[in-house]
């Protein structure tokens, strides 16, 4: 049986983006992600996606700046993968704002983990 975890649309404020206007003020940010978790965990074993959205959040309250949503991407996904029950993720990083014909732009990337299955 192959499980699935998702994380739906977590709508952040978060200092992001190249341009001038971008490091002025915070602007929204909606992230999702789809985790693949490894088949075998053991009776009441299971991955819990309170801490990435405690990390997100705490990301976003620190107000560090980031230039691209590939970046933030990559954030997320070195913390997902010191989890070693994930397999695999697919995280996607859109901004909302930016054109008024679009939902939102941004990116749609998926990876392995490739580090140990020791343990979490």
């Amino acid at each position: 049986m192959s499980m699935t975890i998702r994380i739906d649309r977590l709508t952040l404020p978060m200092m992001i983006g190249i341009l001038d206007f971008e490091r002025e003020a915070p602007q929204t940010v909606v992230i999702s992600i789809d985790m693949a978790v490894r088949d075998g965990l053991a009776a009441g074993e299971y991955v819990s996606y309170a801490p990435i959205v405690e990390h997100l959040t705490a990301l976003s309250d620190s107000a560090r700046h980031i230039d691209l949503v590939e970046e933030l991407a990559d954030e997320i996904f070195a913390f997902l993968f010191t989890d070693t029950r994930i397999d695999a993720a697919t995280v996607t990083v859109m901004k909302p704002d930016i054109f008024a014909q679009a939902e939102g732009v941004g990116v749609v990337i998926t990876r392995s983990n490739t580090t140990s299955r020791t343990g979490f």
